[in-house]
């Protein structure tokens, strides 16, 4: 992505000590040479989101805080898919899984929380780390029940996990969950807090300042933000193996201990890469969990 248009690109077809050569998938104008460019692993944002050939519409879902825009696409089933993104990132995370969501029939619902750009703020002005965004969640799941859903996909996205979970845990519309789809999820606040000061080469005490410091301002016990005993629902996991953020071993315990859970640990995938390290393979294991699963497909 640059100032200049916004690109797609593919698998390496060559690299040297210099250069590195990708297939160029998609591109909204015509790229420039020796341009600086961002990157990014939503492929989807900005003017890429019509290369998905979806009716997305924007609504707004009524919550504690205030009304919170969302994107909704129209599917042909009664559950519907409610996608919750991470804390460092925006609606445009889910885009990557509408195609393949929407192709199996699933009406799409792709959510903000407070906090959010374009969303009210929290009370404090601060993140809760899902103790509290777990609500705008439950606020979607009503939305979409009172609009003709008879039951709910929850796919939940770094934080976005965490949020799914806590709602699992505390919502009263928690019965109307038929499965859940967790990428790169942060399961673990204390170990995603150490893997952060780690990645970031700062001293270990560094992690329990930290904790004591959000423990402080926002009142969050995170004992209660500990989700590794409480998933209950069929669930499709996956991790990247060079998760930098997320640490794997979390969710490599979590999946030991939910026989429910179908793991796929993603090679040569960092925080959230997993769809981008092998779109097809990806797909094909969200498929066939789908399909496995009752009242979905």
């Amino acid at each position: 992505m640059g100032a200049e248009g916004q690109a797609i690109v593919g698998p390496i077809l060559s690299s040297d000590s210099e250069t590195v050569t990708r297939k160029l998938v998609h591109s909204t104008g015509k790229l420039p040479t020796n341009a600086n460019v961002a990157w990014n692993t939503t492929i989807y944002g900005g003017l890429l989101r019509d290369q998905l050939e979806l009716t997305i519409q924007d609504i707004l879902i009524p919550s504690v805080p205030g009304d919170l825009p969302a994107w909704f696409v129209p599917g042909k089933l009664d559950t519907w898919a409610i996608l919750v993104h991470g804390a460092s990132g925006t609606q445009e995370q889910g885009l990557r899984f509408f195609r393949t969501l929407s192709n199996l029939g699933f009406p799409l619902l792709d959510i903000t929380y407070r906090g959010d750009e374009g969303a009210p703020a929290s009370s404090d002005g601060l993140t809760h780390l899902g103790d509290t965004e777990w609500q705008d969640l439950e606020a979607s799941v009503k939305y979409a029940l009172e609009h003709g859903a008879q039951h709910i996909l929850l796919y939940g996205i770094s934080l976005g996990g965490s949020i799914v979970e806590t709602f699992l845990d505390r919502s009263s519309y928690a019965h109307a969950i038929q499965a859940t789809v967790l990428d790169s999820p942060v399961l673990n606040w204390r170990a995603t807090i150490n893997a952060l000061v780690k990645k970031n080469h700062l001293p270990s005490f560094v992690a329990s300042i930290t904790e004591k410091i959000i423990s402080m301002r926002t009142g969050i016990h995170f004992d209660t933000l500990d989700q590794m005993g409480k998933s209950q629902v069929p669930t499709l996991l996956f991790h990247g193996v060079g998760d930098t953020t997320a640490p794997i071993a979390v969710s490599d315990t979590f999946a030991t201990a939910h026989p429910h859970v179908i793991y796929h640990r993603i090679a040569d995938a960092d925080h959230t890469q997993c769809w981008n390290a092998n779109p097809e393979e990806y797909e094909a294991k969200l498929r066939s969990f789908l399909a496995q699963v009752p009242a979905t497909i």
